[in-house]
């Protein structure tokens, strides 16, 4: 991570298996050197019919070791193989656990790095793919580590048998429909018996490519300030065009890092730069991949997490405007905070206000404004992207609009110099 990171709290996985349980063991033996360790965390995925077993398996080694056993059940979502899902959603349920000072220690080692590495490359992954799994990284409030990297499958199984512990065996692990399992069980043997030393160097030779990455990706957040857009976190989508595509996708994957989301791929990114951003700049543009997509509207190319659906129009809250005034349906929330010659006119807001969402037809006189006109007008006025133009809840008041969201306050509600008023500010949850 960038800058300093106080480790407070260290989590560990334990699956109940080899790896896990050994670094659960190094962890109880030397928790006097360590920062506090906050507890083993067991993801039960309900996958196989002896998940239950795993789980109580966990249990009665975290009572030998004197260690806190936390148990989160998890649903897998829906979309790629078995494998990605459960990665997924076992990443989902340790972020959900972490808070800031917080790192999770997951027990990789040298030769599952290594097995990494073959199948990204394998997979045509890039640079950043080859990487394979990094040592310490971000997640959510904390971090993850992996202080198994440099330790030999062999290493950690000898360690486990002088230490005579108990551990269970998954048997999706022998599998060898799973591209990871194939990989260890038919092709690193190969590469072993010709290479002794196979697993190591691959590793390293991530290791190697991890560097350098992290220079290029240092590199590139400095270059991303000359591209940016008009607004913050977007692109300037002519400073891409005028680059050549090797160079525009390296800054688009820059700043799907910046914003923490998944990295799109190759595939993606050629139907954005390639095809669709050389279309008329009116057009909408819609680009997704897993956990993320791109939008565009006039110059401006936008990184975003998947929007949530809305939840339909037949929906309206009465608001005293001095809480809080959550909005499930468009996922956010409203509040009113004083301010003197700004904002909706405190004797409006005592009145009592209805929020809800544009049905068609709204019009209002914007402050400052000579005219009345529709919401479509104003919104284009103040270059609101059209995706966000559904989800900016309306403020009225017996049938008249005062405000709407925090992009406009409508005249005749409009606190006047000196005047006691209210600033609207919309917070979106996602």
């Amino acid at each position: 991570q960038k800058g300093p990171f106080q480790v407070r709290r260290i989590w560990v996985a334990y699956s109940g298996g080899v790896d896990s349980h050994v670094l659960l063991q190094r962890c109880a033996t030397l928790r006097s050197e360590l920062p506090e360790i906050a507890g083993a965390l067991h993801i039960h995925h309900g996958i196989s019919a002896s998940a239950d077993q795993w789980e109580q398996h966990c249990q009665r080694v975290c009572e030998h070791l004197d260690i806190a056993l936390t148990v989160r059940h998890v649903d897998l979502p829906e979309g790629e193989g078995l494998e990605d899902r459960a990665r997924r959603a076992r990443y989902e349920a340790m972020q959900a656990v972490l808070q800031v000072g917080d790192v999770v220690a997951l027990a990789q080692h040298q030769d599952d790095q290594a097995e990494t590495f073959l199948l990204q490359a394998l997979r045509g992954g890039g640079p950043r793919g080859i990487s394979a799994m990094p040592a310490v990284a971000p997640l959510g409030q904390g971090a993850l580590i992996r202080p198994l990297l440099e330790y030999s499958r062999q290493s950690i199984m000898e360690y486990a048998h002088a230490k005579q512990l108990q551990w269970v065996e998954d048997d999706s692990n022998q599998d060898q429909r799973f591209d990871r399992n194939y990989l260890r069980h038919e092709i690193m043997p190969v590469l072993q018996a010709r290479w002794p030393s196979a697993a190591k160097t691959l590793s390293r030779t991530a290791a190697h490519t991890a560097s350098l990455m992290r220079i290029a990706d240092e590199l590139l957040q400095d270059e991303l300030k000359g591209f940016t857009g008009s607004r913050e976190h977007t692109l300037s989508v002519k400073a891409l065009q005028s680059v050549p595509f090797a160079k525009s996708s390296l800054l688009v994957r820059a700043l799907c890092q910046q914003q923490g989301l998944p990295m799109p791929a190759t595939a993606q990114l050629e139907e954005l730069l390639q095809r669709q951003l050389g279309a008329e700049s009116d057009r909408q543009i819609l680009v997704t991949w897993p956990g993320g997509e791109f939008r565009r509207y006039q110059d401006d190319l936008y990184v975003l997490r998947p929007l949530p659906e809305l939840m339909g129009k037949n929906w309206q809250y009465h608001w005293d405007g001095m809480q809080t005034l959550e909005i499930p349906e468009m996922h956010g929330c409203l509040e009113l905070k004083p301010n003197h010659g700004a904002g909706i006119r405190k004797s409006l807001v005592t009145q009592g206000l209805v929020v809800r969402p544009r049905t068609g037809g709204e019009r209002c006189q914007p402050e400052g404004d000579n005219h009345h006109r529709e919401l479509k007008a104003i919104f284009q006025i103040y270059q609101v992207p059209p995706w966000e133009r559904e989800r900016l809840p309306l403020i009225f008041q017996d049938g008249e609009l005062l405000a709407v969201a925090d992009i406009v306050v409508c005249q005749q509600a409009s606190a006047a110099q000196g005047e006691e008023g209210y600033l609207v500010t919309w917070q979106s949850f996602d």
